[in-house]
């Protein structure tokens, strides 16, 4: 293997600091790369308007390209926008051909268009990261679709669907992020011989637990009444999160246990399926303002899970979430939907107790399942650390720089 060393491009629709599970995790991973050794840097759009064109984040440098904004669930409108996207990109790209080894695209919807095939031109090598099952099982997403009605809406969604897998095709390699998603790269249309199963990471030295005293002082400092058992929910205020579903199983969970606080970190402004004014008018119609704390998006969320009793994901679906390793190794027990990689990750009545999505009964069940067993939630905390030490972001990080050195024949310069 060769001494040189290697240069990445990592390539993402979100990046911080917009809040999202793949902005985080593109954050964290091309950070990852960095100090292993490479010579990375991320190239992203510009989704929230106010951030900067460039800078350094963490020890990357970061680009991002027009057009601003959010563009999920727009339809039609999105597609001029986002072809305008994938020719700046494409240019980019050539521009500054040698400048790079090998490119790291996140999802596989747009992006992959022009980034495998130009790599392939001039012949570098591409890894495409699946994000989510949606990705594959959707290629407009279903937000989208709903405003492209009729025959020429379908027939677009036909035919992006065989480019996506054609151009998924051509990448070097395909790392699949879950179970779910390696099982679906065995379609026929989208098989790969170079998919690599390489699961998502978390920070286990920065989401850990704390002493009982500093808990108690975390408490004090985010405002959280000491006496409380206490649920943290991370992520967008939106139906595709399920937030609808958590806070009217919630109603129900304050009925019986009034000395419960949920705490929801994260907002759904902007987002296309916002429900942030339904849940505050179901919080005012049930009386629920002692019981339910909307912090809106944070950058304390360590500090929050730290401090917290139970984590809960009501989420409709996910690829890998991050937050629910960020619970984990903050040695909290979680209650979560099936979906992703959560069967897998938690072990139930170990680590956690799981039901599925859309199904307010259920996550009710769940909840109060948890709730009887509040004295083992320690031993289960203790468990579920144990659980995640497997993705810590550095052992993590170490498989992505060898899958990306022996893909260029490099080595990273430690």
């Amino acid at each position: 293997m060769s001494t040189k060393k290697c240069r990445v491009i990592w390539i993402t629709d979100e990046f911080p600091p917009e809040h999202g599970g793949t902005g985080a995790i593109a954050y964290q991973l091309s950070n990852g790369l960095a100090q292993q050794g490479l010579d990375v840097q991320v190239i992203t759009r510009q989704t929230v308007p106010p951030s900067p064109l460039q800078e350094r984040c963490g020890g990357v440098p970061v680009r991002r390209l027009p057009p601003a904004g959010l563009l999920k669930g727009a339809g039609w409108r999105a597609l001029p926008l986002l072809m305008r996207y994938v020719v700046r990109l494409a240019r980019l790209l050539i521009r500054e051909a040698q400048q790079f080894d090998l490119v790291i695209v996140s999802g596989m919807k747009i992006i992959p268009l022009a980034a495998v095939p130009v790599c392939g031109m001039l012949g570098k090598k591409t890894i495409v990261r699946i994000e989510s099952p949606f990705e594959i099982l959707q290629p407009i997403s279903s937000e989208s679709l709903s405003t492209m009605h009729g025959p020429v809406g379908r027939l677009v969604q036909q035919g992006l669907k065989r480019l996506q897998a054609a151009v998924l095709r051509r990448a070097t390699c395909v790392v699949a992020i879950s179970t779910e998603i390696t099982e679906l790269l065995q379609r026929p249309e989208l098989r790969h011989d170079g998919v690599v199963k390489i699961p998502n990471a978390v920070e286990v030295e920065r989401f850990k637990p704390v002493s009982a005293a500093a808990k108690s002082a975390l408490r004090a400092q985010l405002g959280i009444p000491a006496a409380k058992s206490v649920l943290v929910n991370v992520g967008r205020v939106t139906r595709s999160k399920g937030m609808l579903t958590l806070i009217a199983a919630w109603a129900q969970i304050v009925a019986r246990h009034p000395d419960v606080l949920l705490i929801v970190l994260g907002g759904g402004k902007g987002y296309w399926d916002d429900c942030e004014d339904e849940v505050l008018a179901y919080i005012r119609t049930h009386r629920l303002q002692e019981h339910v704390q909307l912090v809106g998006p944070s950058d304390r969320v360590n500090e929050y899970l730290q401090a917290a009793d139970l984590f809960v994901s009501p989420s409709e679906y996910e690829g890998f979430a991050l937050t629910l390793l960020e619970a984990l190794a903050c040695a909290l027990p979680v209650v979560t939907t099936t979906v992703g990689e959560a069967a897998y990750v938690v072990r139930e009545g170990r680590t956690g107790f799981l039901c599925p999505p859309k199904d307010v009964q259920a996550l009710q069940v769940s909840l109060e399942a948890a709730l009887a067993r509040r004295e083992e939630w320690p031993q289960m905390g203790r468990e579920a650390r144990e659980s995640v030490l497997q993705f810590d972001l550095t052992r993590v990080s170490e498989r992505y720089a060898e899958l990306c050195c022996d893909l260029v024949g490099s080595s990273a310069a430690r």
